[in-house]
């Protein structure tokens, strides 16, 4: 796994910043949906809500392949990482439980783990794509 750098970090957290979580699935077909939920809790480590996930459940269940990309403006990071599960209890479910439920007023089913594992800069400009992590 990699660390991830603060300005990383912090735009995957980013409530005004636009991010997508795309998924695989077991025969090669992509998925990718909208998350508003993203927040990393630790140097390695990306974690979300799961409110109305179907298809990209199962895609992460079965294949554990998940790649995070967020942005704002012209600049961004994806984060390529390897799906660690999901959890339905515990005090990181009620923590990210309680924020959704006061930023969104939804419930949540589960909170899913991503651990990084490449980071790409993605902003406009000559850094566009390189390999950060």
């Amino acid at each position: 796994m990699v660390k991830m750098p603060k300005e990383v970090k912090d735009m995957i957290g980013d409530p005004g910043a636009s991010r997508t979580l795309a998924t695989v699935d077991a025969d090669g077909m992509v998925n990718c949906v909208p998350i508003g939920t993203f927040s990393a809790i630790d140097d390695e480590t990306i974690v979300f809500a799961d409110v109305f996930l179907g298809k990209t459940k199962e895609n992460l269940e079965a294949t554990k392949k998940a790649s995070v990309t967020a942005w704002k403006g012209m600049n961004g990071y994806q984060v390529k990482g390897e799906f660690q599960g999901f959890q339905t209890s515990g005090d990181l479910f009620e923590k990210v439980a309680k924020q959704v439920k006061d930023a969104l007023k939804l419930d949540i089913k589960a909170v899913g783990t991503i651990k990084a594992k490449e980071i790409y800069d993605i902003s406009v400009g000559p850094d566009a794509g390189k390999k950060i992590a």
